[in-house]
């Protein structure tokens, strides 16, 4: 009867599905009613048709489906943020604003960035049927660019501490500026040679400095020269501005350095 609780339908005898046979004095005649009964067989052909099914197949059918719809989803992200990112490099390389002062869908001008995006995807079918279709990431907000750039900063500092690594001597150079918004930035250069005698410049990046003073500046680029150069000994020559507080012999930040 095992097989009725399995594959019963609706319609057929409840007392052999859910509650039970409750008089015993004719059990035996019941059973052997049942077993006939057409419900009773269309149970046990259903039961040994299951036999026959390999579920592993099944599952492992439905999971490489599953595992092929997600990696072709995620080879489609990675060439829109690919081209995504051709777009931030095209603005960085020539100095370009990313972002416009009226980046709504209905503006007539909405930036260098967006324009250059929109661009593409007139050139780019994938592109475009992604910046009409998605609804949660479509990589041209603030958030998204500011991510980016993280991301190209962080793997171009790796690629400079790589070599750095790999150079007998290292140079670092520092000014500070200050930006269009009259914010105070200091930048750091690393200068070095390697093996092959081929000499680098590498811009490392902006900090801000908590002070004006020489011993916060100083700080700062202490602590971007432990990020880079392991051993302290590599550093060989430091080249700052022409002011007291960067280059002065008694008080300056080469002094601390």
């Amino acid at each position: 009867m095992f097989p009725c609780l399995l594959f019963a339908k609706q319609n057929d005898d409840s007392s052999w599905v859910s509650y039970g046979v409750a008089d015993l004095s004719l059990l035996t005649q019941k059973i052997k009613k049942h077993e006939c009964s057409q419900s009773h067989l269309n149970s046990i052909l259903e039961f040994n048709l299951l036999e026959k099914v390999d579920i592993r197949q099944q599952l492992d059918i439905a999971f490489r489906s599953n595992v092929k719809r997600h990696n072709e989803k995620v080879t489609k992200n990675r060439y829109v943020l690919t081209k995504i990112i051709d777009c931030i490099l095209f603005c960085g390389a020539f100095e370009l604003a990313l972002r416009g002062h009226d980046e709504r869908e209905d503006s007539l001008n909405t930036g260098v960035f967006r324009g250059l995006i929109n661009f593409s995807a007139e050139l780019d079918s994938s592109l475009k049927d992604h910046l009409t279709s998605a609804t949660v990431f479509k990589g041209t907000s603030k958030e998204i660019q500011n991510d980016l750039l993280d991301c190209m900063l962080t793997v171009c500092q790796n690629h400079i501490k790589n070599e750095i690594s790999k150079a007998s001597f290292v140079s670092v150079i520092a000014d500070e500026t200050t930006d269009v918004s009259s914010i105070s930035q200091l930048v750091i250069v690393f200068r070095y040679v390697l093996i092959n005698g081929q000499p680098f410049e590498r811009f490392w990046g902006f900090t801000n400095p908590p002070g004006h003073d020489a011993k916060s500046i100083a700080e700062c680029i202490q602590a971007s020269l432990e990020t880079v150069v392991a051993k302290p000994e590599k550093l060989i020559s430091q080249s700052y501005d022409g002011t007291n507080v960067m280059s002065g012999q008694h008080a300056g930040v080469q002094t601390f350095i």
